[in-house]
């Protein structure tokens, strides 16, 4: 989902809420974050029809060919090798 400009979460939230949530460390952010996260259910996240349909079309290639696919810890090992 494309990030929408400072100025457009201004116009909706608290702007002091929001200069305050800035002076937080980055670990205070990120558990602010998870937290603020956490309150949000399957409903509150819009999805557009065109992730739908490729959400869609990946699982209907997984349930047509699982053994084509790769667990998260073995892509994510890929993934750290490819980094060093």
């Amino acid at each position: 989902m494309p990030r929408r400009p400072r100025r457009a979460i201004l116009s909706v939230m608290n702007a002091d809420l929001l200069a305050e949530a800035l002076k937080l460390s980055p670990s205070d952010r990120l558990q602010l974050i998870e937290a603020l996260w956490d309150t949000l259910s399957e409903e509150d996240i819009p999805v557009t029809p065109e992730e739908r349909a490729l959400l869609d079309e990946r699982l209907a290639d997984l349930e047509k060919n699982p053994d084509a696919q790769s667990p998260w810890p073995e892509v994510k090992a890929r993934l750290e090798q490819r980094r060093r």
